[in-house]
């Protein structure tokens, strides 16, 4: 025996309207040509890599919409990898709860900073910050700014790089992940290098100054 059920006009529209909003509400969950161009601040760049150019826009991505970032661009990595870590859930819990906020805009002052480390430190095998203090002196003087840094090992390409520092396993305080979402900085700059003993490094300078 066959049962059918009556749907009336006003539930048919509640309906029809429900499946509407549900429909626009997975249309808009893409990324737009606008997002992914305003991301792309360091496309006109000369003095940085594809690949340098590409950590600035991904890390400019998750910054112009974080729960669009964790839904898109970190599940994808985080399946491919298959880690199911607590740093990796704890990554996608900071992303669904962030804001959007300012992209970084590229800067040639703190990439020079960040060449010099990545270089350096790469060619001696070294780990770590170094003088961080010394090493900005003469930016902070004259900007009077407030500066952080991370650096990545073992990765040459963009998305490992970033997804890396956002992860930020075994870090306790999550220092990179912070430095990354951090609203305050307003200007970056980006250097892969090789490293004796990782084989790559990739020191993020960031600065809450917006200009060079």
């Amino acid at each position: 025996m066959l049962y059918y059920y009556h749907m009336k006009p006003t539930s048919k529209i509640f309906l029809i309207l429900f499946l509407f909003s549900v429909k626009m509400s997975f249309a808009q969950k893409a990324w737009t040509p606008e997002m992914l161009e305003k991301a792309n601040t360091a496309k006109d760049v000369s003095y940085l890599t594809d690949e340098e150019k590409s950590v600035l826009y991904y890390c400019n991505l998750v910054r112009t919409d974080p729960v669009l970032f964790m839904n898109t661009y970190a599940k994808r990595y985080i399946d491919s990898t298959k880690s199911n870590s607590s740093y990796t859930k704890s990554l996608m819990a900071t992303l669904k709860k962030t804001e959007a906020i300012e992209v970084l805009q590229p800067s040639e002052k703190l990439y020079e900073i960040a060449k010099s480390h990545a270089a350096g430190f790469g060619n001696k095998g070294k780990i770590g910050h170094g003088d961080f203090t010394k090493r900005f002196e003469k930016y902070t003087k004259v900007c009077k700014c407030e500066v952080g840094e991370n650096i990545d090992y073992g990765h040459n390409m963009a998305l490992d790089i970033v997804m890396s520092l956002l992860i930020d396993e075994n870090v306790s305080n999550l220092s990179h992940r912070k430095n990354i979402l951090n609203p305050r900085y307003k200007s970056s700059g980006v250097s892969i290098d090789k490293h004796k003993k990782y084989k790559w490094n990739c020191v993020m300078d960031y600065s809450s100054s917006s200009t060079d």
